[in-house]
């Protein structure tokens, strides 16, 4: 009977023994004794290294070093990696109920934990780049990031916490440090997360700071020369946030550099619709019907042109209503005054006919222009008075191109004397706007 009864009380002290040994690394982590607590659980774990109950304490423990800087020393290597490893492990242990109740009663603490302490150490990461300017930091803080998304997401698909899809404000940080970081490949994959989930803030409620994505997209996708997924995310951001006008300004851009006139114009009219008292929109609309008017490049077949001059001076007489005394709207004014003239004029020169009628037209031709001419005068002179307010050195060209428009003006009237006053102007520019 000895020989039965020795290995059952030899089995039983064993297990007394390392009962033991997980209620002492328990007491030592019940007192902050972090360094005994982590002596003792790693003595355990190399004799029953899959022991679910000590796996689990010993990611408690190893999560606790992990928050204090003065431990760092006790662990080779990252100890949430390490705790984090461990916890994995105590819960996949499905056979082993115990652990499973102590995991439950700490309301899964441990990996909440690690999930906040990633999260904290890469914001103070991205807060000593952003003092500094150091991509090796920001690329600290996009590795930190990463880790606390993906313990989040962990606990997201186990059910333990309500963390989407997408972990908002922790995917724009992971995104913006590897925007600064230089790490653009990382940059696209999570802003294309938040973008392609139309994430416009935290809990649905409208934030500027997620309009970052949709303004990266658009333009990453300009550069591309993408067109589909550019209007894509133009469209997302607009549709997101509608106050802002930055989606439009940028495909303005784009269609201008496309020469595409007929999408320039429709989105200039979009935007002007949307602002009606904002002069520099109702002025940049019009500047750009002159230019393709007027300045466009040899080959460009202008089309529906009677119809754009009507809509290029509306949207003048729009922005001039705003702020009559805007200089860039009345220089473009008289502009559009002088070339009205100009082709007003040329259109009198082409009639030879010296019938009556034909006589009597090229006459009110030539009285039309020289009406244009005159109704140009005001707009270009309210422009220079603008201007030779201070003389800033900075307008002196500005004030030139107008003053040779005022010359332009008045030789096409063939008054000598105020050719002569511009000219003038014109020549003491250099010396008065020295400001």
């Amino acid at each position: 009977m000895k020989k039965i009864v020795l290995p059952i009380l030899f089995s039983c002290l064993v297990s007394f023994t390392f009962g033991q040994s997980l209620k002492k690394a328990t007491s030592y982590l019940d007192d902050k004794n972090l360094e005994k607590a982590k002596s003792e659980i790693d003595a355990f774990l190399v004799k029953k290294p899959d022991d679910a109950e000590g796996i689990y304490l010993k990611s408690k423990i190893y999560g606790k070093i992990a928050d204090s800087a003065q431990l760092s020393s006790l662990v080779n290597g990252d100890a949430r990696a390490i705790s984090l490893d461990a916890f994995k492990k105590a819960v996949a242990d499905s056979n082993n109920m115990k652990a499973k109740l102590m995991i439950m009663k700490d309301n899964y603490q441990p990996i909440i934990d690690i999930y906040a302490g990633y999260y904290a150490e890469a914001a103070n990461a991205f807060n000593t780049a952003a003092a500094s300017g150091s991509k090796a930091e920001f690329a600290k803080a996009m590795d930190l990031f990463i880790k606390s998304n993906e313990v989040g997401q962990y606990m997201a698909e186990s059910k333990w916490v309500n963390i989407g899809k997408v972990d908002t404000t922790l995917v724009l940080n992971i995104a913006k440090s590897a925007l600064n970081a230089g790490k653009n490949d990382v940059a696209f994959k999570y802003f294309s997360e938040l973008a392609d989930a139309k994430i416009k803030g935290t809990h649905g409620e409208e934030d500027r700071n997620f309009e970052l994505p949709y303004q990266w997209l658009l333009i990453h996708y300009q550069n591309e020369k993408d067109e589909p997924n550019m209007l894509k995310y133009a469209a997302l951001g607009k549709e997101l946030f509608p106050d802002d006008n930055y989606f439009d300004l940028v495909l303005i851009d784009y269609y201008r550099d496309k020469k595409d006139y007929p999408s320039l114009f429709t989105k200039y009219n979009q935007l002007v619709t949307k602002n009606p008292d904002s002069v520099q929109y109702h002025f940049n609309y019009a500047n750009d019907i002159f230019g393709y008017l007027y300045n466009h490049d040899d080959g460009v077949v202008v089309t529906n042109k009677k119809n754009l001059l009507n809509t290029l001076h509306s949207e003048i007489e729009k922005a001039h209503a705003i702020d009559a005394n805007d200089v860039n709207t009345n220089w473009l004014y008289a502009q559009y005054y002088y070339n009205l003239g100009i082709e007003t004029r040329d259109s009198a020169l082409k009639i030879k006919s010296t019938k009556p009628e034909d006589v009597k037209t090229k006459a009110d031709l030539n009285e039309e222009a020289k009406t244009n001419f005159t109704t140009a005068i005001p707009y270009g002179e309210k422009a220079m008075a603008q201007l030779e307010v201070g003389y800033k050195k900075d307008e002196k060209s500005k004030f030139k191109s107008i003053d040779n428009l005022m010359q332009n003006i008045y030789q096409s009237l063939q008054q000598k004397d105020k050719l002569k006053e511009y000219q003038d102007k014109y020549d003491q520019a250099d010396a008065k706007f020295i400001n």
